[in-house]
């Protein structure tokens, strides 16, 4: 009896199809299938800011201190079609502001026209599944600060809270000259903007069609204390005497060295560790390193005159001079005429110089 091969083959491999279907089903392989994107629209968002603090400098205010971290929220609410998972990005950019030094920002002196530099970055706040990481420089560019997946519980509308730290660091100040008091910069046109998708690209709410408020316009703001050093270059020395010390003259050097223009710097000098107290104008004393011996001296200003604390019972004046960087002040010391020559020994003193302005 004939055999058609070809119509026994054909039902063959139908066969081993359904048992393999029928395998799989039993054995419970399940193709997973594929995840639903949730479209989001209409975001509505409200800016939320924390108060602006001028950041406090000085020529030796640490890292940490010179920078301010501001956080920004945006409670947004916004519609979903369908339950599933929407991919959000949120995007910042920063314009140079009113005081541009090339691309670096600049605050600007309220009351001249000193300026220090900043810089703007930006960090992630407290928003879910979202890693910390910096932003390393805020630009005129619009650029991805982070990503994140929003779950969505199916349609109508829900709620979701952006945040981001806005973060000014200021320089390092070393330049001196600068005007104290308040600084300041405006950034007009600070852009935040939410993007569908994981860069930035369609926008789902942000610039032009939604206003952010004052956020569009952000401050900058810093203040600068008064501040002026110096340093002695050249201390009062008698030197070495066997014969007489009275008439005898020392010459000193203190170089005034101010961070801010000041109108005027009143220096002031202490009475000393010994002074003479029993009877008359109180006089400064060198003392013996024993203690048992002391010789009278002076402190005398540029033009001669004695050198006193203002209110001092020592004869004399403070010293007024401008409040500029590199100021030279001399200072000259005079033992008395007719003090008697002391016991053969080293004599010292300190004095506190106080600066007020």
């Amino acid at each position: 009896m004939p055999v058609n091969l070809s119509q026994t083959r054909h039902f063959t491999r139908l066969l081993i199809s359904v048992l393999l279907a029928v395998t799989l089903l039993v054995g419970g392989i399940v193709l997973p299938a594929p995840a639903r994107a949730a479209p989001t629209d209409n975001w509505q968002c409200t800016p939320e800011l924390e108060a602006l603090l001028p950041v406090a400098l000085s020529a030796n205010t640490p890292a940490g201190q010179r920078t301010d971290k501001r956080t920004i929220s945006l409670n947004c609410t916004f519609d979903v079609t369908n339950r599933g998972n929407a991919l959000v990005t949120l995007c910042l950019s920063a314009p140079l502001g009113n005081n541009p030094d090339g691309v670096t920002r600049q605050a600007r002196s309220v009351v001249g026209n000193t300026r220090v530099h900043y810089a703007l970055t930006a960090e992630p706040g407290n928003v879910p599944n979202v890693q910390p990481q910096v932003l390393d420089a805020l630009t005129p560019a619009l650029k991805p600060l982070y990503s994140v997946m929003i779950q969505t519980n199916g349609p109508g509308q829900q709620t979701f809270r952006h945040q981001f730290k806005l973060v000014t660091e200021f320089e390092a100040l070393t330049r001196r000259g600068l005007d104290a008091g308040d600084y300041g910069d405006l950034l007009s046109g600070f852009v935040v903007s939410i993007h569908q998708g994981g860069n930035c690209g369609p926008v789902l709410w942000g610039p032009p069609n939604n206003a952010i408020g004052e956020l569009a316009n952000l401050p900058i703001a810093a203040r600068l204390a008064p501040q002026c050093d110096f340093l002695i270059n050249r201390k009062l020395d008698f030197g070495t005497t066997s014969v007489s010390v009275a008439g005898q003259n020392a010459d000193g050097l203190i170089t005034l060295s101010c961070l801010t223009n000041l109108p005027n710097v009143t220096i002031s000098m202490g009475t000393g560790n010994n002074p003479a107290t029993s009877g008359g104008p109180v006089t400064r004393q060198m003392r013996r390193s024993d203690g048992a011996a002391t010789i009278p001296y002076l402190i005398l200003k540029p033009d001669g005159t004695e050198w006193s604390q203002s209110g001092s019972i020592i004869p004399g004046t403070p010293l007024d001079v401008p409040g500029i960087e590199g100021m030279s002040v001399p200072i000259s010391g005079l033992i008395p005429q007719g003090t008697p020559l002391p016991p053969t020994g080293n004599y010292s003193d300190a004095v506190i110089i106080m600066l007020s302005f």
